[in-house]
């Protein structure tokens, strides 16, 4: 459920130098595709011998990993964006460990949406849960919409984003969360100090979907949590690539560690101050 990365990404990432606006059904199809296969990947991981976490495939980033690094970098090509009809993929992974603590205790922190302005600010406002579901001790179920801001000169964008959240518990000591957009309006005002006037590109939306992949692996006294944050769209004119496709990289590689590094002091802040949140705690040890 932790989509701070695309939260960025929706904010401050293409605006003035996007492309068309229409979500056409080609590029919808294309994202329809590239999703299924995302979440065949998920589905599969531990299977067979293989490993559950990415990081695992290479014991040095592993290493890096427990002694504290927040590592990140692009899930597709060398810069995490694929090009699609008409459109955009971007396609980021990071991993961080959270040292002496649990499942449930990371979980707790998770779904206290209401905390998330602390967390998270100031890019989020503002979170509420709308609905949770449980269905056993295998799968819970969230919606939850979020707000987010920012300010750039004389332009503020603000993002509402409704999210459902699915956690999926493999065993006691693995789950994987898969996190989708099923709204997302966005609002940018321009004006002086002190004036704020509406411009309408609510209507043309720099983003249309928003997915996030999620493991969570308890061990080596802490839990391990890998994000897989994967976006759609509008795309770069082909004239201004040179230009813009560095500085989106630059960002996608800050945001997906900035996200990480916000979870685990969130984590540890409530851990050590022993103040549980007020959201249900699912699964742990």
């Amino acid at each position: 459920m932790n989509c701070r990365y695309l939260a960025g990404l929706l904010i401050v990432g293409l605006p003035a130098f996007a492309s068309s606006a229409v979500l056409n059904p080609e590029t919808l199809k294309a994202w329809g595709d590239y999703i299924q296969r995302a979440d065949s990947r998920t589905r599969s991981a531990g299977n067979a011998g293989a490993p559950f976490l990415r990081l695992d495939e290479d014991l040095q980033v592993a290493e890096r990993a427990r002694q504290g690094e927040i590592l990140a970098g692009p899930a597709v090509g060398s810069s995490g964006m694929q090009a699609v009809p008409h459109g955009l993929i971007h396609d980021w992974s990071g991993v961080v460990f959270i040292p002496g603590v649990t499942l449930a205790q990371v979980f707790a922190v998770l779904d206290d949406y209401g905390q998330y302005s602390q967390f998270y600010g100031p890019t989020v406002i503002d979170a509420t849960l709308l609905c949770r579901t449980s269905h056993g001790n295998k799968e819970d179920e969230d919606q939850f919409r979020v707000r987010y801001a920012q300010k750039l000169l004389f332009v503020s964008e603000v993002v509402d984003t409704e999210y459902d959240a699915r956690r999926i518990r493999v065993d006691d000591s693995h789950w994987y969360s898969i996190t989708r957009s099923t709204r997302l309006d966005e609002f940018r005002r321009h004006g002086k100090p002190g004036q704020t006037v509406a411009t309408g590109d609510e209507t043309t939306p720099y983003v249309w979907r928003i997915y996030c992949i999620s493991k969570y692996e308890q061990r080596d006294g802490g839990v391990y949590m890998e994000q897989e944050n994967i976006a759609l769209s509008r795309g770069i004119p082909v004239s201004l690539r040179w230009l813009i496709e560095p500085a989106v990289r630059q960002l996608s590689k800050e945001l997906t560690t900035g996200s990480l590094r916000q979870t685990r002091e969130a984590v540890l802040s409530v851990v050590r101050g022993r103040t549980v949140p007020v959201g249900i705690v699912k699964a742990g040890g």
